[in-house]
């Protein structure tokens, strides 16, 4: 599945692992928890998953990818995730969560009007590229944004991920590519299905093929599970965008709505999205949940004035090593690098091993620090 993997990169993402743990429990490795739990039964097909938080292609984002761009080219988001990269390239899966729709190549980009909730966005085509080079297979779809630009907008979007050799869940062109979305691919000798659905739109809601949307209803996701199971899959997850923003913890009926989902016992892991802060590590019926990856890239905020806070800059870089024993029993060792952007430039730093790096510049370390401490907040309750 994966593409170039090296040595170094492996090395790398163990290292920033293993630096984690060095100064804080939210970033240690848990115990393992089975599903259902099997003792002395050795794992025989084996990956690992990385997935991040949201990408937002806001206006100081923007502003890093054009002055990045050689002559003639307008954006080149490269350098925002060349730190992270390695990371990313050295998992077998690796899923981003693209949360503003795509242009296609020239197309105007930033703000495209209000709806009643939020500004209506579209980011440059660009951003796919940079994704895939930063090593990510595929991508969540399904968000608030999906509908900004209307059916037009999930064409472009899909269009250009699909230029890019990114696989993507959440939206789609036509019924067939929609009902296509559950069917499980192979990762490692695994068959795995990955969902994407969003309990928020920014706009009215098209056809629900074109856009996986449920008002915290979970019969909608259950159904594409069990379509997935139907299909073959051994491994299913969902990741799954939420609309309550700011806030540290899940929500009440966000909690409701994901307990539902695992009660079921046929998810084997929740990604969510949404909050662009981030939000504990935990299991739910057995189940482990991300409750928010915080965002990846964006452009919030510079200063803590206004609706965002310093939180904003703050993501988790999941990081999950999969087994599947003989008798099919699943096994999923959850995991955590924390993820920070460099105030002006947005650059996406892997907080704790940059830290621990003498080759950092002295003035990122107090941004680095100040990272991990708010991190500390949130996610120390891991084990």
């Amino acid at each position: 599945m994966r593409r170039g993997r090296r040595a170094a990169a492996v090395g790398l993402a163990v290292a920033g692992l293993a630096a984690g743990a060095a100064w804080a429990a939210p970033l240690q490795r848990p115990a393992e928890v089975n599903r259902p739990a099997q003792r002395g039964t050795p794992p025989v097909r084996s990956f690992t998953l990385a997935a991040t938080g949201d990408i937002l292609t806001e206006n100081l984002v923007l502003a890093n990818g054009a002055a990045a761009a050689a002559p003639g080219e307008r954006y080149d988001f490269g350098p925002l995730f060349a730190r992270h990269a390695p990371i990313v390239s050295a998992a077998t899966l690796a899923i981003c969560h693209m949360e503003v729709p795509l242009g296609w190549p020239g197309a105007p980009v930033g703000a495209h009007g209000r709806s009643n909730t939020a500004n209506r966005l579209l980011g440059p085509a660009e951003m796919a590229a940079a994704v895939a080079g930063a090593g990510y297979d595929r991508c969540s779809t399904a968000s608030n944004h999906s509908y900004d630009l209307w059916a037009s907008g999930i064409d472009s979007t899909l269009g250009m991920l699909d230029a890019a050799g990114v696989t993507h869940a959440g939206t789609a062109r036509s019924a067939e590519e929609a009902a296509a979305s559950a069917q499980p691919f192979l990762v490692h000798g695994v068959q795995v299905s990955h969902l994407s659905w969003s309990v928020a739109s920014n706009t009215e809601l098209p056809e629900q093929w074109r856009f996986h949307y449920t008002a915290r209803n979970p019969a909608p996701v259950l159904a594409e599970v069990a379509a997935a199971r139907a299909a073959g899959a051994e491994v299913v997850i969902v990741s799954v965008h939420t609309g309550r923003e700011n806030v540290f913890a899940p929500v009440a009926d966000d909690r409701a709505f994901v307990t539902a989902l695992t009660a079921s016992g046929q998810v084997d892991l929740v990604i969510g999205h949404g909050p662009h802060v981030i939000q504990p590590i935990e299991r739910v019926n057995g189940t482990w949940v991300y409750w928010s990856l915080g965002n990846l890239v964006s452009g919030m905020p510079e200063s803590n004035a206004g609706r965002y806070t310093a939180d904003a800059r703050d993501g988790l870089l999941a990081w999950a090593e999969v087994r599947v024993t003989a008798d099919g029993t699943v096994s999923i060792t959850p995991s955590a690098v924390l993820l920070c952007n460099q105030l002006g430039t947005r650059t996406v730093w892997p907080a704790v091993s940059a830290l621990a790096d003498p080759a950092t510049p002295a003035a990122l370390r107090p941004q680095l620090e100040a990272c991990i401490t708010r991190a500390t907040r949130i996610v120390a309750p891991l084990l």
